[in-house]
């Protein structure tokens, strides 16, 4: 077990000793309300915005639901592992490597924000990459995790490429420009957030999405999650927080003007016209061809969690139907006619 591994197992289970899964969904007594925590993956933006949409519209109220979406430094596996927050949002890999680590952490996904993996490998014009096989005796800017030297060899051994040929260091530069400019010739980003950057500043990229490569690294990111302990001691709680987050998403997509309002109130320093352009390309991901809003399918997990199994990326076997729970969907519930 790697360092980081280890000491995120550590974190989480002081959590589990020291808060009670009663601090994440308490009952407001004066308004009859229940109190749930959400620990967001990162500051607000546009993968949160039928989140806060849904709050600022009452939508969460109208399922009795105080919701308190709190930013987090980075912590939200282990506030949500140990119940300090009932919910939260996290990459699939998070989850699964969770799951997998010494202690087995009771983690899993309730609903997938976004239907399509919409990362992958981005380099500036002038660099001369546009396919796997140009990454040789290139520079790659990362945060020096195996996830994605393992995404980077693989889409260079689908092509016959050499891994070894490729300069890893890590980034130090603030953005994703800053690093091409100073120190590398091609990262992993986020189209929906670093690609609308590059766009707003005329900076011309060559983007390669992971799915167009390897069908197996088209993974749900980021997915919400929650602790097994939630889903069940309050079954009920889950399915009225996902309803609320359902309607928040589609008025998202059908109302970005008001969306990104709602991101804005929360975090005043947002740019609109990025975020407007963010949400503009990840609105059609929201939903994609699922059959409706949330929608996993076992297939795309299982053959992830393959590809991960088969680059020694988790620390032992799992089940991974046990990774994800998609009963309390609001397109689940009515599909079965409940």
């Amino acid at each position: 077990m790697n360092k980081k591994i280890l000491t995120f197992c550590l974190l989480a289970l002081l959590i589990l000793g020291l808060c009670p899964q009663l601090l994440a969904c308490d009952k407001e007594k004066d308004q009859g309300l229940d109190r749930v925590v959400f620990a967001l993956d990162w500051t607000p933006n546009t993968n949160h915005a039928g989140l806060f949409l849904a709050r600022d519209r009452g939508y969460f109220r109208d399922q009795s639901i105080d919701l308190e979406l709190r930013e987090t430094d980075m912590n939200f596996m282990e506030m949500v592992a140990g119940g300090s927050a009932a919910c939260g949002m996290a990459g699939r890999e998070q989850v699964l490597q969770a799951r997998a680590a010494g202690a087995s952490l009771p983690v899993l996904a309730i609903a997938a924000v976004l239907q399509e993996n919409s990362s992958g490998f981005a380099a500036p014009l002038d660099r001369g990459i546009r396919q796997p096989e140009d990454f040789e005796e290139k520079r790659y800017s990362g945060w020096g995790t195996e996830l994605e030297l393992a995404m980077i060899r693989t889409l260079m051994e689908k092509r016959g490429a050499d891994f070894s040929k490729v300069k890893v260091i890590n980034q130090s530069a603030g953005n994703y420009i800053a690093s091409m400019e100073l120190e590398a010739d091609f990262a992993w980003i986020y189209y929906g957030w670093d690609g609308i950057i590059c766009q707003q500043e005329a900076y011309p990229i060559h983007f390669i999405p992971l799915r167009d490569i390897e069908p197996a690294l088209d993974f749900y990111s980021p997915v919400i999650i929650s602790n097994q302990s939630v889903l069940a001691d309050n079954p009920d709680l889950v399915r009225r927080f996902l309803l609320a987050c359902e309607r928040g998403y589609r008025e998202a997509m059908a109302d970005p003007e008001a969306a990104v309002d709602s991101l804005i109130k929360a975090a005043p320093g947002l740019d609109r016209d990025l975020l407007l352009a963010s949400l503009d390309y990840l609105s059609p991901l929201f939903l994609g061809q699922a059959p409706y809003w949330g929608a996993m399918d076992p297939v795309v997990w299982t053959d992830f969690a393959r590809w991960m199994d088969e680059e020694g990326l988790l620390d032992s076997t799992i089940q991974v139907e046990a990774a994800y729970e998609t009963a309390f969907l609001p397109g689940e519930l009515s599909k079965n006619g409940r």
